[in-house]
């Protein structure tokens, strides 16, 4: 065997160790199951929330579609004309679990933004209906209880997210620029879009990985399967590693030959039958359901029948038959 007869390996797309230390990040994915778990806790905070502070005025005031969906398309926030209230994880460092009134906390540095003048006016036309809307005028201020109410409400309901959270520290999300902003991609990564209509807007929740396993274990609630593998936090290792404990099966195929009934009946024992396999032809080696994999020679190895790989750079007429077969 020559040295031309191997080609020139390409450039290999995988991470070597030093860069998979650095880059690679574990993939994540919710079962269904886990999703709906998730969109039934948010839609039980909500209507729990709305019998503490909203008076029923009709069956369905209650009552919220809350949406669960993965971040696999770039996701585009509702526009100005419409109250939205996006809340985000933490892009900073890890940080310690908090209480459950850290919502509330990182909201309140926030107070005189326009998205909780949205949020608390909202809640003051839930809760009053049509008197509510005559507060605020040169005319007609907002009398100091119900104010404080409708703060009281608003507490209330950052906290209940909060504790729903298990304290996870999430903070708010301000749509920027454009009258409609668009949150990138991420799919893999566990992140969970939680959205319900809210008190005449829309209330969005992006939920990383970690904050959806507080909302979910933290709870105390069972799971029908983990969604973190088991070796997300082990040292990565290389692939050749990885794949040691697995195993693969592969058959040596020799150039057969053929015999006529009269010369089958006719074999005994310690008959030498030739094969159409030439002595200098490479046996072919392939995998169980038969694809190619390389040629190889026959030979010995510490009293065992041994085959030396060797790479095929013209696919043999019984390669080629095997693989148009499959």
């Amino acid at each position: 065997m020559t040295a031309a007869t191997f080609a020139a390996a390409p450039p290999s797309a995988l991470l070597d160790l030093a860069e998979s230390a650095s880059r690679a990040r574990p993939l994540r994915r919710w079962q269904g199951a886990q999703k709906e778990a998730v969109r039934e806790r948010f839609s039980a905070m909500h209507r729990e929330w709305c019998t503490a502070w909203i008076p029923a005025r009709d069956a369905s005031s209650h009552v919220a579609e809350v949406q669960v969906v993965e971040s696999e398309s770039i996701e585009v926030l509702a526009s100005h004309d419409v109250a939205c209230w996006s809340f985000a994880a933490k892009r900073s460092a890890p940080l310690p679990r908090a209480k459950s009134a850290s919502l509330e906390v990182a909201a309140s540095d926030a107070v005189t933004s326009k998205a909780e003048g949205f949020a608390m006016s909202g809640i003051g036309r839930q809760m009053f209906a049509s008197d509510w809307g005559a507060f605020g005028t040169e005319k007609k201020e907002s009398p100091p209880i119900a104010t404080a109410v409708v703060r009281a409400a608003w507490t209330d309901w950052l906290e209940r997210i909060g504790a729903l959270l298990n304290g996870f520290p999430v903070e708010p999300q301000q749509a920027s620029g454009a009258p409609e902003t668009s949150s990138p991609s991420d799919p893999w990564s566990g992140v969970l879009s939680v959205r319900w209509s809210w008190c005449g807007g829309t209330w969005t929740l992006r939920l990383p990985h970690d904050a959806v396993a507080a909302a979910l274990f933290g709870s105390g609630a069972e799971t029908t399967a983990a969604s973190t593998p088991a070796t997300a936090t082990a040292p990565r290792q290389s692939l050749g590693q990885a794949l040691d404990g697995q195993t693969v099966s592969l058959r040596i195929l020799l150039t057969g030959t053929e015999l006529s009934l009269g010369q089958l009946q006719d074999l005994r024992l310690n008959d030498v039958v030739p094969l159409a396999h030439a002595l200098d032809s490479p046996a072919h080696v392939v995998n169980t359901i038969g694809s190619p994999i390389c040629e190889g020679w026959l030979g010995r190895r510490d009293g065992r029948m041994a085959i030396e790989l060797a790479a095929s750079p013209v696919a043999s007429p019984h390669v080629a038959t095997a693989t148009r077969s499959l």
